[in-house]
C-alpha cells in the first residue's frame, strides 16, 4: 500500500493534534522540539492534465524491497508549532479547550 506523502503529513498533523488533546489535564507533559521523519519514497511524474511529480510513501512489507531501484529515502526535520507560533506542548496549551 503506497500512501501519497501529503497524506502522511495531514495524518501526522492529526496525530499530534489529538496527543495534545489527550494530554490536557495530566501531570507528565511533553514539548515536541523536532519530528524527524525518515522515509521510502517512491517518485511519480505524470504527463497528464495535471501533470507534475507525486511522492509516494512506500510501505515497509517485503513487497518494497523489489521497488529498491525505484524508491529513495527521504529524510525530513520537521519543527512542531501552532498556528500562533508557539512550541507544541502536549498538554498545558490546550487546557483552556475544555
Amino acid at each position: 500500500m503506497n500512501i501519497e506523502l501529503a497524506d502522511l503529513l495531514t495524518s501526522l498533523r492529526s496525530e499530534i493534534n489529538r496527543a495534545r488533546v489527550d494530554a490536557a489535564g495530566q501531570d507528565v507533559r511533553f514539548k515536541i522540539n523536532s519530528i524527524d521523519l525518515e522515509l521510502q519514497v517512491a517518485v511519480e511524474k505524470t504527463g497528464e492534465g495535471n501533470a507534475g511529480v507525486r511522492f509516494w510513501v512506500v510501505s515497509l512489507g517485503g513487497k518494497a524491497t523489489a521497488k529498491s531501484a525505484e524508491t529513495h529515502t527521504v529524510k525530513i526535520a520537521l519543527g512542531a508549532q501552532t498556528a500562533g507560533g508557539d512550541a507544541v506542548l502536549t498538554g498545558d496549551d490546550v487546557s483552556d479547550l475544555f
